[in-house]
């Protein structure tokens, strides 16, 4: 018989449901040097426990053209949006693929309104948290682009929660 999930566990899931990824407007109208940006962003990121965002990844998301160049040194909403949504997604995707997607998004939608539909996706995704695989129902009305949110929100969630699942087995067979 199996280990019985713990109940620290279950308040970690619990606290998980809780986090929110920032609007837009929560994002700083002033634009922002690397550090500071940086800075933002991992406190954004930071209930998530993912690795910290730094200066290098950054670097290489604007070489890679994930992210446009900042202006004049200087990053603003639209830049801390990207590095937030490559941030969450590089977690279960490889960079081309968050590339694709960011591309896609930004033929017919303005980074604010890309941005805020992938935080809400998130949000709801990660509200509803359950075990359940199933997503809600595909029907006529859906678009491509909300599904493949839903599917790449949900495939980054479930990462997080692996994750955090294999540290309570290592700590258990330590014990």
């Amino acid at each position: 018989m199996g280990q019985k999930v713990p109940e620290s566990f279950l308040n970690w899931l619990n606290s998980l449901k809780k986090i929110t990824l920032p609007t837009w407007q929560d994002f700083p109208e002033l634009d922002l040097y690397m550090d500071q940006s940086i800075k933002l962003v991992n406190q954004y990121l930071e209930p998530l426990n993912l690795a910290p965002v730094t200066a290098t990844m950054v670097n290489n998301y604007v070489k890679k053209e994930v992210m446009f160049k900042p202006i004049k040194k200087r990053y603003r909403k639209e830049h801390l949006a990207a590095i937030v949504v490559i941030t969450i997604l590089k977690s279960a995707f490889p960079l081309t693929v968050i590339k694709n997607g960011i591309d896609q998004l930004l033929v017919d939608n303005s980074a604010e309104d890309a941005y805020m539909n992938f935080a809400l996706i998130f949000n709801e995704q990660i509200k509803s948290l359950t075990f359940d695989t199933n997503l809600k129902p595909v029907t006529i009305e859906t678009t491509i682009i909300e599904l493949e949110q839903r599917t790449a929100a949900s495939a980054v969630i479930n990462h997080i929660i692996s994750e955090k699942l294999v540290m309570l087995m290592k700590e258990a067979t330590k014990s």
